[in-house]
């Protein structure tokens, strides 16, 4: 059950960032486990049953949807072993990590935030919701200007500077989204506090339930369409 997490996992996670290595890690692997992975498995399984209403696919495998600790290093210039940070990611079974659209929660000492998106949009997937933004404009306008989800989330993801300019005549809201390489939604916590309370759970799940609609347009991209991409 989960119960708020406790303020031992942000002093392991600040500690961690200035003892990065073995050594302490090791020496510090009960309070890693008791501290910070146990509380994440328990926060995994108490959004399992809503995440599953809205996406009876997604994995809720706790196990599966709770990050590892350990870096892969092999191709990187941070040699660092361990990651100072940790996440939850739902994406359905059998899709890449890199191209999965999902839900997530990711937590450091210093921050929270959740969301649903994809994590690396291929370059067809994003055709498809241009085309579906010119297409069907008011559609997508009523889900991401919804309040529950307006009020809740920031549209994230890196756009491109000249290329997929929104054409004239575009609502405005629609424009940053055309313009888009990749694309999520995240609310960031900036009230710390919470992560301490159980209630934190079903906040979660309440802005989970508020992102579903969004999270179908963007599942709905990822179907290949019969016809050729037009944008």
């Amino acid at each position: 059950m989960f119960t708020g997490f406790p303020r031992e996992m942000f002093a392991f996670f600040a500690a961690l960032r200035f003892n990065n290595n073995k050594a302490f890690f090791e020496e510090n692997r009960e309070s890693y486990q008791r501290f910070v992975r146990a509380p994440l498995i328990a926060l995994a399984e108490a959004l399992a049953p809503a995440l599953q209403a809205i996406d009876p696919l997604l994995d809720i495998r706790a196990g599966q949807a709770v990050s590892r600790i350990y870096r892969d290093v092999r191709f990187s210039k941070d040699k660092s072993p361990y990651r100072d940070y940790m996440w939850i990611c739902y994406r359905r079974v059998g899709e890449p990590r890199g191209g999965t659209c999902g839900f997530y929660f990711d937590i450091s000492d210093n921050a929270a935030n959740w969301g649903c998106g994809y994590y690396q949009a291929r370059p067809d997937v994003m055709c498809r919701l241009r085309n579906m933004i010119l297409e069907k404009p008011r559609q997508v306008l009523a889900v991401i200007t919804a309040p529950a989800f307006a009020e809740t989330y920031a549209l994230m993801g890196d756009a491109y500077a000249r290329q997929y300019q929104p054409p004239e005549g575009l609502a405005a809201p629609l424009g940053p989204l055309f313009s888009k390489k990749n694309v999520y939604a995240e609310h960031h916590l900036r009230d710390m506090e919470n992560l301490f309370s159980p209630s934190l759970a079903e906040r979660i799940i309440e802005d989970y339930r508020a992102a579903a609609p969004f999270y179908a347009l963007l599942r709905e991209c990822m179907i290949p369409k019969a016809e050729e991409a037009r944008v």
